[in-house]
């Protein structure tokens, strides 16, 4: 079988699960997303821009390294940490056989911000309902809705034949969905940001070009008289372009006779424009991936000490949280099963990310410590220190001259006097 038959015959087998990874052979197929600025937009060649890599990979590792558990549902509406839950050391510790939990969230999370889903398939045994999580990659899954309501995906690996995973065995989270069979997610590289990401990657590939010269193009060769003919100007400029054109030659000092002058140029209008063209398109693919902000993208020109610590409290609350959300719900739909699924949850801890500074921090323990809301030893965990056994330091603690709001305002009542009891004298 030739090379074109084994790359035809196996995605004709595939049926339509989106454009091949390969942005080359997407535009052989046309499935790949043309932008208006004549760039194909895959959401791997998407990776080439900077920023794009910058905010894919600042989600990915973000998720990838928040705490994450599976808790315990307590009655007083509160929640405790379950580590003898077999889904716990699955989820934390090994969810396959190669992958750490890190490495795996970090794929999920990955093939999420790019594709808008990602998937992977529980694999049962040995007694677990969860054994392994196997990451399966999103152009080759394609979900639909069975006939009993629920979705099932058909999986067609690189190499072999198509089979159907049930909606009970795979572990999935979607994205935006506003198609009319409310199953296929939205790629917001795809969908929406391939006009984004189509002007980002012309406009590095313009800015590729222009540098690949070392002797700028904006700049003038002047002599007194003029060259008689054509063929002596064409020669002039040849071998300008050989001795001081190109990578090779930039920093090389110019030897110019017979009256010869350069005059370098200063930056056009053009070159300015190209440069605020950049930036915008930070800010448009900032928009893109959750309104990350632009200075976690290194877009600092409008950035300061100030506005940054609130960029980032709203990076946390606005992006991070409700993705943490999306995630949580989905876990616990596809892993908690039967009484668990009522009685335990998983969570992600944000705290470690609303972290403030040692004197935010400081004031903050202070007020729980003196309110009654926080513990020593609870104190000592946030700290990343271990609890304490001394007596007391489990105990929550308040001011002495607080009062409840009922009693404000109120005399006291008097003491009754001590009741004196005569004893009789010893005989």
């Amino acid at each position: 079988m030739g090379f074109f038959d084994r790359i035809f015959g196996s995605r004709a087998s595939a049926g339509n699960i989106g454009p091949p990874r390969d942005p080359v052979i997407a535009q052989w197929f046309g499935q790949g997303s043309q932008s208006a600025s004549g760039m194909n937009v895959t959401p791997d060649n998407a990776m080439r821009v900077t920023a794009v890599y910058r905010a894919v990979s600042l989600l990915a590792q973000t998720y990838a390294s928040l705490p994450l558990g599976v808790y315990k549902l307590m009655p007083n509406g509160g929640s405790v940490l379950d580590i003898e839950h077999p889904l716990q050391y699955t989820l934390t510790k090994r969810p396959n056989k190669w992958q750490t939990s890190f490495e795996w969230r970090e794929m999920q999370y990955a093939h999420f911000a790019l594709r808008g889903r990602c998937y992977s398939e529980i694999i049962s045994t040995g007694g677990k309902s969860v054994a392994q999580l196997i990451p399966l990659h999103p152009d080759h899954v394609r979900p639909f809705k069975a006939p009993n309501g629920k979705l099932a995906f058909e999986y067609t690996p690189p190499i072999g034949e198509s089979r159907i995973i049930l909606q009970s065995e795979m572990c999935f989270m979607h994205g935006l969905t506003v198609g009319e069979d409310g199953v296929t997610p939205l790629s917001p590289i795809s969908a929406y940001g391939r006009e984004a990401i189509g002007n980002a990657l012309a406009t590095q590939e313009h800015a590729g070009k222009l540098f690949a010269n070392g002797t700028r193009l904006g700049g003038l060769l002047k002599m007194p008289g003029h060259l008689a003919d054509d063929t002596k100007r064409k020669g002039l400029l040849d071998g300008w372009n050989r001795a001081f054109g190109g990578t090779r030659n930039t920093g090389k000092t110019a030897l110019l006779e017979d009256g010869l002058e350069w005059q370098a140029l200063g930056m056009t209008s053009e070159d300015a424009q190209l440069i605020e063209t950049m930036r915008w398109s930070v800010a448009d693919i900032s928009r893109i991936f959750d309104g990350i902000p632009l200075h976690l993208l290194s877009e600092l020109e409008r950035s300061t000490n100030n506005n940054i610590e609130h960029q980032g409290i709203s990076f946390v609350t606005n992006t991070i949280r409700p993705g943490a959300i999306r995630r949580e719900e989905a876990l616990e739909r596809d892993l908690l099963y039967g009484k668990d699924a009522i009685t335990h949850c998983i969570k992600f801890d944000l705290d470690g990310l609303m972290r403030g500074d040692a004197a935010s921090r400081a004031a903050y323990y202070t007020s729980g410590l003196a309110n009654g809301y926080l513990s020593r030893n609870e104190v000592r965990i946030e700290e990343g220190m271990n609890p304490s056994t001394d007596e007391g330091m489990d105990s929550f603690t308040c001011q002495l001259n607080m009062t409840t709001i009922d009693k404000v305002g109120l005399v006291p009542p008097k003491p009754e006097a001590p009741v004196k009891i005569d004893t009789p004298p010893n005989p």
